[in-house]
């Protein structure tokens, strides 16, 4: 099976990204009937937790679209066979900035509303964010090496 090629895996993984997306941005739309929903099968009700989660998810939700649009972007780039380039450098940080900024909100979560599922979630993002400060670094100094080569030649 070809791997890096828009017929291939990164192609397959481009359109199904698409459809996260279009089903994240429904969840986002209905978003406050949906979390009144789930509060009331919890019977919760549309208390402090409600005006709480609302923003929080739309906060997150919305950074979480983010990163998926720019992981959209990078396998787009993959596609095409040519991953050192500085949309996918930017794409990156998008993604770390996006990835550190949802774990700092679930760390504020852990204070107000923990849970374990809480703990674990700031944990990943943080560790995501961090990863993609790294894989940022790489492919920009891939960038400046293909540069370098380029003008070589």
């Amino acid at each position: 099976m070809r791997i890096l090629d828009e017929k291939g895996l990164t192609g397959i993984l481009k359109h199904l990204l698409e459809l996260v997306m279009l089903g994240g941005a429904v969840i986002i739309a209905f978003l406050p009937v949906l979390l009144q929903r789930y509060l009331g099968s919890l019977y919760l009700g549309t208390g402090e937790k409600y005006w709480f989660l609302l923003p929080f998810l739309y906060i997150t939700g919305f950074l979480a679209l983010i990163i998926l649009y720019n992981i959209r972007r990078i396998l787009k780039t993959l596609g095409r066979k040519n991953p050192f380039m500085e949309d996918n450098v930017k794409s990156l940080r998008h993604i770390a900035v996006s990835s550190l900024a949802i774990a700092v909100l679930y760390l504020l979560k852990i204070l107000l509303f923990n849970s374990f599922l809480t703990i674990i979630l700031a944990m990943v993002f943080v560790i995501a964010g961090l990863f993609a400060i790294v894989l940022a670094e790489v492919f920009h100094q891939a960038l400046k090496v293909k540069e370098e080569n380029d003008l070589t030649i």
